[in-house]
């Protein structure tokens, strides 16, 4: 069958707007509405494909009971659509009262009659996105002129859907940027919280053209979350609003179960506010986040009219959640330091005293390549490492992490390394200088602290790397001939925590081409601004890079590494690395 003038036109005119501008809604209304005009039918819609589901969900409809058609969901594989979709293959269906595969779920729901019908697949790249539904042929029923008709129609108007949804996608995610780049300005535009987090606020019930946003985080005092900031909410109650984590709540409930919350209908989901009474039925949750640790929650409701809640909306609200909880964690440390400025002196000298105690000039040993550094978390930090010549023949390596931050870790790191030293040059066995040194801090440490440690004695004549263990489990060798990295492990819980404890002593003999490189926590669990930590696969491949280079080499490419993927994120605790070989 050839296509007459008028079909044709109908088609170009689709054509034409497969490179304009307009919204994905008008795109599909213009569609269903020619559809039905050029198959001389009562109504016509279009049914898209949720990817991850195969569900069916009416877009748009033009005809009898359009509005009733927008709120279904078609199940996948079900009713004639749903076997169109799967099959990509058009059906014609001129007696629905005969046809055992006809859905007629939809005309009980919207109190219309469908006498028959054709359906065709919206084809993109050979993937249904979705399906083009005409319904009661005016003339009596439909043939395969109307298929021909309505699949070259459908052609074109899967291009242009395709389109709309790939520009408006573009769109959205340039305005995330946007919204995401002003709160970071946010951040640094006061350092009073409540000012700060109601610019946020503000922001953000613009961003989801909503009424109703509070940023709430935990009094772990009370147990309880107490609001912060909020637009939409009375001013009477702002001061008042807590809620108890124990409580049924939205809010108590994720923050409980760190985990995002929606609904566009909140009655059936039997969740009520009775203080704050909520007009709309659509709500978002999500938790707030400090280094993966829920610290709070952000919420959304009252939507305007027009406006639905989704998965990619909740989406978008827990990326914004990431910001806030690094705004949160960023004027926290502010004002501690405010708090503690009237200690800044004393920190400083303790950290001269500190950056004194760690060895940088390492020319004197000549017969290694051997490189260390410490970045603190504070000002000053619990992570410690020392290098010392035991005699001409043997040289100690320690590394350690006291438990804690700041000026209590600091003061227990500096007790931890003379000790360890002290017993060092008195004892050859690794595992006798961590037994000795275990008896004395744990007489120090009546305040809880604890210490684990990696001490190691290197035989220069041997080549044989004798080591013991306290608890510290991030010391690892890369054997460059066969690029595998073993853990040193070995038996010994951290320095500190109960009297009289044994240890034991490992060794193994070195080569030229290993690497042995001993870390601290901080390393692994350095964080970025979506709360990912670095992880061991980075530093497995950090190490596979530059393990076969010279020590420093590989102890700064492993600080730049970390330093690129936490994105400025301040470090929550020390970053200490300690590397040799033989030279």
């Amino acid at each position: 069958m050839a296509l007459g003038l008028q079909d044709l036109e109908a088609i170009l005119d689709i054509s034409q707007k497969i490179n304009s501008l307009a919204k994905p809604k008008d795109i599909l209304q213009d569609i269903a509405l020619y559809a039905a005009r050029l198959l001389n039918a009562e109504g016509a819609s279009i049914l898209l494909v949720d990817q991850e589901t195969g569900n069916l969900h009416f877009e748009v409809a033009f005809g009898i009971s359009s509005d009733k058609l927008l709120s279904l969901v078609v199940p996948k594989g079900k009713g004639i659509a749903g076997q169109v979709a799967q099959s990509k293959h058009y059906r014609i269906v001129n007696d629905t009262s005969q046809e055992k595969d006809f859905y007629s779920g939809v005309d009980r729901m919207t109190q219309m009659q469908t006498r028959n019908l054709i359906a065709v697949p919206l084809l993109r790249n050979d993937i249904a996105i979705g399906v083009l539904e005409v319904v009661n042929a005016k003339d009596g029923g439909f043939d395969e002129e109307d298929v021909l008709l309505l699949q070259s129609f459908a052609n074109q108007a899967a291009i242009a859907i395709w389109n709309a949804f790939l520009y408006q996608e573009i769109k959205d995610r340039a305005k995330e940027m946007e919204y995401l780049y002003r709160i970071s300005n946010l951040t640094t535009s006061s350092f009073n919280p409540k000012d700060v987090f109601f610019q946020i606020a503000s922001l953000i019930r613009d961003v989801f053209e909503s009424e109703r946003v509070s940023i709430m985080f935990l009094d772990e005092k009370k147990n309880s979350l107490v609001l912060i900031a909020g637009t939409g909410i009375d001013e009477n109650l702002t001061e008042k609003v807590q809620i108890p984590l124990e409580s049924d709540r939205i809010s108590a409930m994720v923050m409980k179960k760190n985990r995002a919350f929606f609904t566009n209908n909140i009655e059936q989901q039997g969740l009520k506010n009775k203080r704050l009474r909520y007009q709309k039925g659509a709500f978002m949750a999500v938790p707030i986040r400090s280094k993966n640790i829920p610290v709070g929650v952000l919420s959304v409701s009252e939507p305007r009219e027009g406006v639905v809640y989704s998965l990619d909306k909740v989406k978008l609200l827990q990326t914004i959640a990431s910001q806030v909880g690094y705004t949160h964690d960023t004027l926290k440390i502010y004002q501690e330091r405010i708090e503690h400025e009237k200690l800044r002196r004393e920190i400083d000298i303790l950290r001269m005293l500190q950056n004194a105690l760690l060895i940088k000039d390492f020319t004197r040993f000549s017969k290694l390549s051997l490189a260390a550094r410490m970045t603190p978390a504070e000002v000053v930090g619990g992570d410690f490492y020392d290098v010392f010549e035991l005699d001409d023949k043997h040289i100690g390596f320690v590394i350690g992490d006291v438990s804690g931050k700041g000026l209590p870790a600091s003061l227990f790191m500096a007790v931890s390394r003379s000790v360890l030293k002290a017993y060092a040059y008195q004892l050859r066995e690794p595992s006798e200088v961590l037994r000795m040194a275990n008896n004395i801090l744990y007489d120090d440490s009546r305040v809880g602290m604890f210490v684990t440690v990696f001490y190691g004695v290197l035989d220069l004549e041997s080549c044989e790397f004798r080591y013991a263990n306290a608890g510290h489990n991030m010391q690892y060798v890369y054997r460059g001939q066969t690029n595998q990295i073993h853990l040193l492990s070995g038996r010994g819980i951290p320095l500190g925590i109960q009297p009289k404890t044994e240890f034991e002593t490992q060794s193994l003999i070195l080569t030229p081409h290993d690497l042995v490189f001993l870390v601290t926590d901080g390393v692994l669990e350095a964080n970025n601004q979506n709360g990912m930590e670095f992880g061991f696969g980075n530093l497995k491949r950090v190490v596979e890079s530059y393990g076969n280079m010279s020590a420093s080499a590989f102890v700064q490419a492993l600080f730049r590494e970390v330093e690129e993927w936490s994105e400025g994120v301040a470090p929550w605790d020390d970053i200490t690395v300690l590397a040799f070989k033989l030279a």
